[in-house]
């Protein structure tokens, strides 16, 4: 009688928790919107240019954007973004790294319809320190 007991218990928290799974994964929305893509494009870092071959970007629900662009080195880049309406497009103001640099300028992200890649990236930004300017573009294929 103990054993049978004993199964009722764990048959009871077994379907409790069976019922409850979809309530708690329901609750847990990602905090955030994770975007990659393979391509071809290129930065330019003032005479030097660096061929990309992936670009990742994960935007934050809070406004936050953190893009890292794969080359021979990998290029981390901060900011903030903002969804465009009218054009589908992500509005991107940058403000800092490349080496804990700050950075000031903007460009233009592109997502594929589910959001799950990127289409295209460009940026334009300026190296407060060097004074140098900083050109990203890339294409997905």
């Amino acid at each position: 009688m103990h054993n049978e007991s004993k199964r009722r218990a764990v048959s009871i928290l077994i379907l409790f928790t069976l019922l409850m799974a979809p309530l708690i994964a329901a609750g847990q929305e990602s905090e955030y919107l994770l975007a990659t893509a393979k391509g071809e494009g290129k930065i330019d870092f003032g005479h030097e240019q660096f061929k990309i071959h992936t670009v990742i970007v994960k935007l934050l629900k809070d406004g936050k954007a953190e893009l890292r662009l794969m080359t021979d080195i990998q290029v981390l880049i901060t900011g903030k973004w903002s969804a465009d309406g009218a054009e589908k497009g992500i509005d991107l103001d940058i403000t800092g790294t490349v080496t804990e640099g700050k950075l000031e300028g903007g460009g233009k992200l592109f997502l594929t319809d589910d959001r799950k890649s990127i289409k295209s990236l460009s940026l334009e930004v300026v190296n407060k320190f060097t004074k140098k300017t900083i050109k990203v573009d890339f294409e997905a294929k």
